[in-house]
Parts: C-alpha cells; sequence; structure tokens
C-alpha cells in the first residue's frame, strides 16, 4: 500500500494564466519506483463561471524550473540537458506555442539554483527581461599550486557543493535577440530570491545570507533565523554588459533574519523572524514604501509577533520559506490597488489560509474538518488558489472566491484518481486533535482505522525540528502504516510552531527535558482515554532528527514503556558538532550562547565588497573586532551530551533498528552509528539492534528507494515484535 500511495502526486505549485485568468496551470511531484525517480507533472485546469473546470490530462516536463510572465504571454524555461560526462544549461522564451529562443549559457555558469532559499526565476515589469540564479563558474585568477584545493564554503545540507549562487539577467530586444549579463556581487553576501523593481528599471531586490568571522556559512535549508537580510541591488546604467557592476545597500536590521521579497504596488513586502536562537519562530511581515514618492526609509510591521495565541486562536504567523510567487488579493471596490497578500501559516497542528492586510492585521479562512492547507496562488484579484489535504484525502485543489470582507466560497476543482482499494482504504482513515491536560500547549494527532480492532498497537512519532510542527496533511507513510494495523500518535510537544511564540521559546534550553516529558504525557493520556494500551507489543516509537533524538530518550528513560524503537538520523551526541552544517542549533536549543552577526541596516558594498559607506548606527569596524562563534569547551561538551540520549543508553531495552544517510550534512551518521555500536555491546540479544545505512541520501532520507526502504523496513521491524 505505501507505494501506492507514495505515488500519488504532490502539489508544488500553480500560476494563473493569462489576462482574462481563465485557467490554472498546476504543478506536482511524484515518485516513480520501477524507475527509482521523482518525477514532475505539470496539468492545466479552465476554470468556468457557468459549470465545472475543465481538467486537462497531467503532461511530464523534464525543465528544471519554469514561470510564465504576469500577463502569460511570456514563459521562461531553464533547462538543463546531460551531454557525455558533461551537462549543458539552456534558457528559453516561449510566447504561447512559439518558442522564440533558446540560449546556451553552459559557459556562463554552473547549476541553476531552483531551490526555494536561494533560487530565483523573475520577469522585470516590461517582460523583456528574466533574472535567474545559478552556480558561478571557477574563476582562474587564482593561479597557484593550490588553488584547486582552496576551502570555500557550502550552502550546506541540501545544497552541497554549491558555493557560489550568482544572479544572472537574460534580456531580449524587440526582435527575441537574447544576451546574458552576469551580475557581479561581493564574496562575502551569498544573494537570492531575485526580483526587478519597474522605477528604476536599473534596480531589483534580494536576499542574502552572510559569512561569520570564522568564514562559515551557516546551513540554510529549513533556517529561518540566519543572518540574512533584503538588499537593494542598483545595476550601474549600461546598456546589458557581459558583467554588471552594482552598489549594494541593505534595507533591514541585523537583528533579524529576513527573506521573500514582494513588490506590491509601490511597496516592498517580506517575511522576517528574529536572528539567531530557534532555528523557526514567529513570522512577521514588513513593508516598507519604494515608490518615486517615498519619503521614509523605515519599515512598517504589517503582523507582528503573537507571545500567546488571541482570543480568536491566532498564534501568529509561521509561514513556509516564501510568499507565493503572486501573492496579492485586491478586496476593495472602490480600488484597484491590492489590499492582501496570502499565504499559508501553522495554526496549531494545522495548517490554514493567511490573509495579511497592507494596512495591518489579519483574517484567518475557515480550516474545515481536520484539513490542512498549501497557498499556493492568487489572480491578484479575488481569486486563491490551493491544495488541501487530510490522513485520508491526498489531496485536492481548491479555488476561493474572496468576498470584500475576507470570507471566502471554495470550489474543489481537482482531485487525484485512486484505485478502487486505494479509496476504500483511506474512507477508513479517521484523524483527531486531542489537547494533552496539564502540558499546555502540548496535543497530538491521533490517526487510526476502526477497521484495525479496539487497541491495535500505538506507534508515537514525534516530530524533528525541534521547531517543526507535525500537521494533518497528507503523508505516504503515516498513513500506510496505519492501514497496516497501527494507530500513530504525533505529539506537538512545547517548541512547535503554531502554538505562539512564548511556546517555542519555552523549548530553549530545555531539550531532552520538557520535549520528552510532553511525549510521554501524551502517551499517557491517550492511554488514559483508551486509545492506546500499555503492554508488551503495544507501544512502539520512532522519528527522526530531533524526533530521533526523543525516540533515544524515551527508550532510555522509559525503558519498560516501549516494545520497539525506529530511528532516522537521530540526534544521539549533542557534543558531537564536527561536522554538522548548523552548529549554532547545538548551542542555541540546549540554551548556550552562539551569536550570529550581519551587516547593520544602511550598509553600502560596492561590487568587490568594499564598503561605500556604513550605516548610521554602525560606525566602521573598531580594534575590538567581531563577535567570535564559542568553542566547544569541556563544559560546554559535559552538558550537551548530558542533554543527549547517550547519556541514557546503559537504560535501553527496547530493540532498536537505525536508519542511517551517509551523505547527512546536518547530523554527523557518525552520532547513529557510534549508537549502534554502544547498544550492540549492551544487548545480550545483538539481532535486537540493526542498521541500515544509505550511501548517497542525506539527512531526510527521502530519495525514492531510501524512503519507501525506511518505511518498510521500520513496519517490518514493528509487526514482527507487535500484539494486533
Amino acid at each position: 500500500m505505501y507505494t501506492k500511495l507514495a505515488e500519488i502526486p504532490v502539489p508544488t505549485g500553480a500560476q494563473f494564466l493569462a489576462q482574462e485568468l481563465a485557467s490554472i496551470q498546476l504543478s506536482f511531484s511524484v515518485r516513480d519506483h520501477e524507475r527509482n525517480v521523482k518525477k514532475s507533472l505539470v496539468k492545466q485546469i479552465v476554470l468556468s463561471n457557468s459549470g465545472p473546470a475543465t481538467v486537462l490530462p497531467a503532461q511530464e516536463v523534464n525543465y528544471v524550473a519554469a514561470r510564465y510572465s504576469l500577463s502569460g504571454r511570456n514563459r521562461v524555461v531553464l533547462r538543463e540537458a546531460k551531454e557525455g560526462s558533461g551537462t549543458k544549461y539552456f534558457v528559453e522564451l516561449w510566447r504561447g506555442d512559439s518558442l522564440r529562443f533558446t540560449l546556451d549559457v553552459t559557459e556562463k555558469h554552473g547549476a541553476f539554483y531552483a531551490d526555494e532559499f536561494i533560487g530565483s526565476l523573475s520577469f522585470s515589469h516590461d517582460e523583456m527581461s528574466v533574472v535567474y540564479t545559478a552556480e558561478a563558474q571557477v574563476e582562474k585568477k587564482d593561479d597557484g599550486p593550490y588553488a584547486k584545493f582552496r576551502f570555500k564554503a557550502d550552502l550546506g545540507e541540501g545544497l552541497s557543493g554549491k558555493r557560489r549562487p550568482t544572479a544572472f539577467i537574460v534580456h531580449w530586444d524587440k526582435d527575441d535577440v537574447p544576451s546574458v549579463s552576469r551580475i557581479e556581487t561581493p564574496e562575502q553576501l551569498y544573494l537570492g530570491q531575485y526580483i526587478f523593481c519597474q522605477n528604476p528599471e536599473n534596480r531589483l531586490y534580494a536576499a542574502a545570507y552572510e559569512l561569520q568571522s570564522d568564514w562559515r556559512l551557516l546551513g540554510v535549508k529549513g533556517c529561518f533565523n540566519r543572518p540574512r537580510g533584503i538588499w537593494q541591488v542598483d545595476l550601474v546604467k549600461e546598456a546589458y554588459p557581459e558583467v554588471w557592476k552594482c552598489t549594494l545597500t541593505k534595507l533591514t536590521d541585523s537583528h533579524l533574519s529576513c527573506r521573500s521579497p514582494r513588490i506590491v504596488d509601490d511597496k516592498l513586502v517580506w517575511l522576517s523572524e528574529a536572528a539567531g536562537g530557534p532555528h523557526i519562530s514567529t513570522s512577521t511581515v514588513q513593508s516598507l514604501p519604494i515608490g518615486p514618492e517615498a519619503s521614509s526609509g523605515e519599515a512598517t510591521t504589517l503582523l507582528d509577533v503573537v507571545e500567546q495565541p488571541k482570543e480568536d486562536g491566532f498564534p501568529g504567523l509561521y509561514a513556509p520559506a516564501n510568499f507565493p510567487a503572486s501573492p496579492t488579493l485586491c478586496l476593495d471596490p472602490r480600488s484597484n490597488y491590492p489590499t492582501h497578500l496570502a499565504v499559508h501559516s501553522t495554526i496549531g497542528s494545522r495548517t490554514g489560509v493567511v490573509l495579511v492586510s497592507l494596512k495591518g492585521g489579519y483574517s484567518v479562512a475557515d480550516l474545515g474538518d481536520s484539513y490542512s492547507w498549501n497557498v499556493l496562488a492568487t489572480d491578484g484579484e479575488s481569486r486563491i488558489v490551493c491544495s488541501r489535504s487530510t490522513p485520508a484525502i491526498p489531496y485536492e485543489i481548491v479555488v476561493g472566491e474572496v468576498a470584500n470582507d475576507t470570507s471566502i466560497t471554495w470550489t474543489v476543482v481537482d482531485r487525484p484518481t485512486l484505485s478502487q482499494d486505494v479509496a476504500a482504504a483511506l474512507s477508513s482513515i479517521k484523524t483527531q486533535i486531542i489537547k494533552v491536560p496539564d502540558r499546555e500547549p502540548t496535543e497530538t494527532i491521533v490517526i487510526q482505522s476502526p477497521s484495525n480492532g479496539e487497541h491495535p498497537p500505538t506507534v508515537l512519532v514525534p516530530h524533528g525540528g525541534p521547531h517543526g510542527t507535525t500537521t494533518t496533511a497528507f503523508n505516504a507513510a503515516t498513513t500506510a502504516l496505519v492501514l497496516e494495523g497501527f494507530t500513530l500518535s504525533h505529539p506537538n510537544y512545547t517548541g512547535s510552531p503554531g502554538f505562539g511564540d512564548a511556546a517555542i521559546r519555552g523549548l530553549v534550553g530545555q531539550c531532552g527535558r520538557r520535549d520528552v516529558d510532553d511525549c510521554i504525557g501524551s502517551l499517557d493520556h491517550i492511554v488514559k482515554l483508551g486509545i492506546a494500551q500499555v503492554g508488551p507489543g503495544k507501544l512502539f516509537v520512532m522519528g527522526g532528527s530531533h524526533g530521533g533524538f526523543l525516540a533515544a530518550h524515551l527508550i532510555g528513560q522509559f525503558p519498560d514503556r516501549f516494545t520497539a524503537a525506529s530511528m532516522r538520523n537521530p540526534v544521539i551526541s549533542g557534543g558531537d558538532t564536527s561536522t554538522t552544517d548548523i552548529p549554532d542549533w547545538y548551542y542555541s536549543e540546549f540554551g548556550l550562547s552562539y551569536p550570529v552577526e550581519s551587516s547593520p541596516k544602511g550598509t553600502m558594498l560596492s561590487s568587490d565588497g568594499s564598503h561605500i559607506q556604513y550605516s548610521a548606527s554602525s560606525a566602521a569596524p573598531t580594534s575590538s573586532g567581531p563577535v567570535l562563534p564559542p568553542l566547544m569547551t569541556s563544559e560546554h561538551f559535559k552538558k550537551l551530551q548530558l542533554d543527549s540520549p547517550i547519556s541514557y543508553v546503559d537504560h535501553v531495552k527496547a530493540p532498536v533498528l537505525l536508519l542511517i544517510g551517509l551523505d547527512d550534512r546536518r547530523v554527523s551518521p557518525a552520532q547513529g552509528i557510534e549508537y549502534y555500536h554502544a547498544l550492540k555491546a549492551r544487548a545480550s540479544d545483538k539481532s535486537s539492534v540493526d542498521m541500515l545505512v544509505f550511501e548517497g541520501e542525506s539527512h531526510p532520507l527521502e530519495g525514492v528507494e531510501a524512503a519507501r526502504v525506511c518505511y518498510e523496513a521500520a513496519r517490518d521491524w514493528f509487526k514482527a515484535k507487535a500484539q494486533f
């Protein structure tokens, strides 16, 4: 059943097409287990005011990224093609079904960036240029004998080997004759998420990560607390040179980590969180006037941090890595100007649609029964397209008509085609969210099937992060395991986003204690409710990353409670920071200081990195020097080890299955491997400890084959010991 569920397409994006906005193009990712690859699909849906939408057949595509212009007339495609032992890179411009040009950019740069943290693909307002991000070629200015061996930091987990993201502008004339220009930027800035400004035309905006004083680039994937700001990029006024010099001005404060710039009318808006500390915290939405009439250089906060959930239950904004590419709505009948931004956010144990007013304030759409929602796009007027799902519903594509009062009428326009056996199995899945008494704000998502009997074995599945909420969104492995006869309980413990900023910070310095107590408290509660049952073969635990940290803690601190455990790339020894791309995590989450620093607002740099001016709030560097990252002292090491699962290894009784990605950049594979050896040494039955290792797999273990094997191995590990 897992393979059938995992091969259901997953919606990844959408865009309203053409000026009349009568159709939507949807993007999907799908797993092909036969070929062991992930594929990309696109599907077009034609909307109708008088009847149901028309869904055209899905088509497989093999490009890296594609984007329609605002008018819908132009479409840019980034494509790569294997040629011999190398790869060639192309930029294509399409107008309707006509290919206007193909530009070979292989000699200009390396691989395209299409990720959500650095990647860029955006049209200029006149639709005569596009900007994208790609890996710069190594310059040959360093001719010394050691040049090819010299260390240069890369972007870390999920982006290994990518060291120099660089922006390129492809411009074409009225005859569609193209040229390409590289924007030269300082080496200490890692810029991405570029967008064009309308006026002046030679201005762009981008988000930039900064190197630390030790020349470390802290890993970027999934970390919203990085030294990262919004920068204004002013190109020297030339007629599309091969290399474009620029002046860069930082627009945001150094104590904030900022991302996802969008231009909305005469304003620049973006998401921000606190720099340093927890890797995810409450997002704020900032707005800065940028039009010709703008007189203030100060940003306005449209939506601020919420410490405790408000009376209406709104806990603050916990946004994804980016706003949708087209996030605006115009809900004022007296004006053509945008009034709201649409984005999805974690709200308790679900995700929901939040409309942020450009005048300040918010409204939250009705979540419906058990759904979790993703905002995919808006039409810039009053329509929004979303995907939603539950553990029993793989996905639904819904189009919402947003009224002036922000109420939304939803219409389902697409669902997956399911075989009869899959549809029947999914119809048996039941989901409930249960609050845990005396452990506020902890709650747990319980997923079960009545066909499994009165007291099926229960698997406790704490999430990773630790600031990463489990929601009611469909997950193939979760649903498949329920259909194998288990009840699953996903506790959202203190520190989970979606419960207010105070809850997130309530875990800092308490890892290994408060999160563990919340998890065991949630299990005790569902036992009391009669959902789970104590006894041999009845309780299991599994988790990955920080979820693996918790699983290891639970079997060490409560050795007689669990029948067996499975862990994916677990954190076992907090003192082992030697190979991680996020050493700050090991300090900050356990209550130790790890300062991060970035340029102050107002800093101006030239293309070569030299300062044009320092901000008014920060003079030139002083003799006191930069802030130094901490060293792993014996005191720090002792504290981190005592708070880690390795300190309880002597108490473990439950059989343990470890699943380790050997290319993990986030948690050293050595942590899981050493835990394996420690458990083997202490086990009287050596077969009670097993470990599978996956070459080429990193922290998520998300390759098609690896994900399947991890699911099947954990399932078999539990089923061999379960009492049904």
